[in-house]
């Protein structure tokens, strides 16, 4: 098995350490408030599989652009590596980068409050495990690991500051890049977690059986694989013409967004967000 491979099962692991299993993406609410039914049987579903889908669309059409492009700045950062004094000019460009991109993701969230606390939560506990776990691993002490590792402890300084949030997209797609997994794999892995994360949430609220779940997750493989295709080749342009138009990073799921953030004001909850 070689070392990406190794590195994916590890990041899809269902316990990973980020914050992921106390949020409900919106699910908990959309349930209280009707629009997902309670108890979704068999033959009474649909709302809930709706549901799933919109969400889904809605991150590989938010969520996933700003994720690839975090991926491919780091990336390009990185390969460019030829000396020590580089190594430092690397760094800096890379958090102006991040930053910068960071700054958009949060204005895309503004009007969110509950999905903007979720994503620096998230981020938050990625970029931590990352300082204190991976950049300990031992394939991290040659000069790409070491680079990366001072990077990621820049990030998590600013993010203490204040400078930066660090949202979960921006820095999923860093960590991904700095330890050397594709792009490709990455935007699966991103969506998948997605996805398992809304159906864990579902059998925790009840809507189906933990049998049930899976088989469902397992037929959302299509569908996931179809966005892909579909939107894979979109990154976040910053500033260029796409975002003029809104067809880099969009929300295609309004409706979804209010009701999530209602999650604050629900009377009981026993998810975060």
């Amino acid at each position: 098995m070689d070392k990406e491979t190794w590195l994916l099962w590890i990041l899809a692991d269902s316990q990973l350490p980020t914050g992921g299993f106390v949020a409900s993406a919106g699910l908990e609410a959309a349930m209280q408030a009707g629009l997902v039914r309670d108890g979704a049987l068999e033959e009474d579903i649909s709302s809930f599989l709706s549901f799933i889908r919109d969400s889904t669309r809605n991150q590989a059409r938010l969520a996933l652009p700003f994720c690839s492009r975090a991926h491919s700045m780091t990336l390009d950062h990185i390969q460019r590596l030829s000396d020590k004094e580089e190594e430092v000019i690397a760094v800096d460009a890379v958090l102006a980068d991040i930053s910068r991109l960071d700054s958009y993701h949060q204005s895309m969230l503004s009007s969110n409050r509950v999905a903007m606390r979720a994503s620096i939560a998230q981020g938050g506990g990625l970029l931590m495990l990352f300082n204190r776990g991976y950049a300990q691993a031992v394939f991290m002490a040659d000069q790409r690991g070491r680079l990366c590792a001072a990077m990621a402890r820049q990030l998590q300084r600013l993010s203490r500051l204040g400078e930066i949030r660090a949202h979960w997209p921006t820095v999923f797609g860093f960590v991904c890049a700095a330890l050397d997994i594709s792009k490709a794999h990455m935007q699966q892995l991103f969506l998948f977690q997605f996805v398992r994360q809304l159906f864990s949430a579902a059998v925790r609220l009840n809507l189906v059986g933990p049998l049930r779940a899976q088989t469902l997750q397992c037929d959302m493989q299509p569908f996931v694989s179809n966005l892909l295709k579909q939107w894979s080749h979109v990154e976040v342009s910053m500033g260029g013409i796409e975002d003029v138009f809104g067809e880099s990073a969009v929300y295609t799921e309004p409706i979804l967004e209010l009701y999530q953030g209602m999650h604050d004001r629900l009377y009981s909850r026993i998810f975060n967000s």
